[in-house]
């Protein structure tokens, strides 16, 4: 295990805390969640080389879990892809081959006849032995989010981003078609996650803004998108387990619409867009409020300026409750591994652990 890792304090994980997090109540302590730590920030902070061969994705939930356990998380979401079929581009020779994005002008979906045609997953086609295995694994106390990829980026990767924009207007029935298959194979796996005792909460992944607002209309995307958060939102919550929602972007003109939809809880702040501390303070009456130390911050800057930085925000957050501590997206392979810990280890000493 990486130095700064062993100089934190031992785990003492009590998933209860985070759910008590999504009820907008203030837990003994405030609870840490991430949306992802970067296979290379793992490998480093566990201190051990990545394993050889193929990647295993089974193995990695398991290293992933070893290493929110000793950092000191009470729950880490986890991954049941649906395998929707889309060719992805790759860098250049002699660039980052790992690097793979969607074409934003089309996809392999264009017309009635092509939705089909294309080859839907079934529910048998996901594969749920990363969820399994992390389950197996869980130290006691802690406790599984189940995550999906969201409604309107699964239909921007089959259709395109271009070709679905044109065809909110040209041809609105592709449109929907797409939403209604991509929607019906989520409600799907997260019907699975909640028959999982491990599982204790559920979180979709749904982009849908921009810097400066919402990539389509905000009257689009509440009639089109809205209600399917809604149906998400009746699933989990006919079983008990929270409706957590990931959405980056300026969502300001839909948020209204989304909170009516269900959700229990946002993620994904921007010091760009909106301060954590703003939405925190406009909305935590009515949301659990997640995360929101600013990627870039943590990207570019010291140990000490991270620190103070996340102790703003808890001082700010932690005595109204309903808040949890992690970074304001995700923790990706560029954010240097020291300054990762430094954001948990402010939360430590906020605790009173350090």
């Amino acid at each position: 295990m990486h130095p700064l890792v062993e100089r934190l304090p031992r785990p003492d994980p009590d998933y209860r805390r985070f759910l008590t997090v999504l009820r907008r109540a203030r837990p003994d302590r405030v609870p840490l969640i991430e949306l992802a730590v970067h296979p290379v920030v793992v490998n480093t902070l566990l201190d051990e080389p990545a394993p050889a061969g193929p990647a295993d994705a089974r193995a990695a939930a398991v290293r992933a879990l070893y290493l929110h356990h000793r950092l000191g998380y009470d729950v880490m979401k986890i991954s049941a892809p649906i395998p929707f079929r889309v060719d992805r581009l790759t860098a250049a020779p002699g660039a980052d081959a790992a690097r793979q994005w969607t074409d934003e002008h089309a996809g392999p979906i264009a017309d009635l006849a092509d939705v089909e045609r294309y080859p839907w997953p079934r529910p048998a086609d996901v594969d749920f032995g990363p969820v399994e295995a992390a389950a197996a694994a869980l130290p006691d106390g802690m406790r599984l989010i189940g995550f999906s990829g969201g409604i309107l980026e699964f239909a921007m990767d089959l259709l395109g981003m271009t070709r679905l924009m044109h065809a909110t207007r040209k041809n609105p029935a592709l449109v929907t078609a797409v939403l209604d298959r991509v929607g019906a194979s989520v409600a799907g796996v997260f019907e699975a996650y909640c028959g999982m005792d491990a599982v204790c909460a559920v979180w979709l992944g749904d982009d849908l803004g921009h810097k400066h607002g919402t990539l389509l209309s905000p009257a689009w995307l509440v009639e089109q998108v809205v209600p399917w958060y809604r149906r998400l939102a009746r699933i989990a919550h006919a079983h008990g387990r929270p409706f957590l929602l990931h959405s980056c972007g300026q969502t300001a003109a839909v948020l209204p619409a989304i909170v009516a939809a269900g959700i229990d809880a946002k993620h994904s702040f921007e010091d760009a867009i909106e301060p954590v501390e703003s939405f925190y303070d406009r909305w935590h009456d009515r949301l659990a409020v997640l995360g929101g130390v600013d990627v870039h911050r943590l990207a570019t800057h010291d140990a000490a300026a991270i620190r103070t930085r996340t102790h703003e925000i808890l001082a700010h957050t932690a005595p109204g409750g309903g808040y949890a501590c992690g970074s304001g997206n995700s923790i990706p392979d560029y954010v240097p591994p020291p300054a990762y810990v430094a954001m948990v280890a402010a939360v430590h000493e906020f605790n009173g652990r350090a």
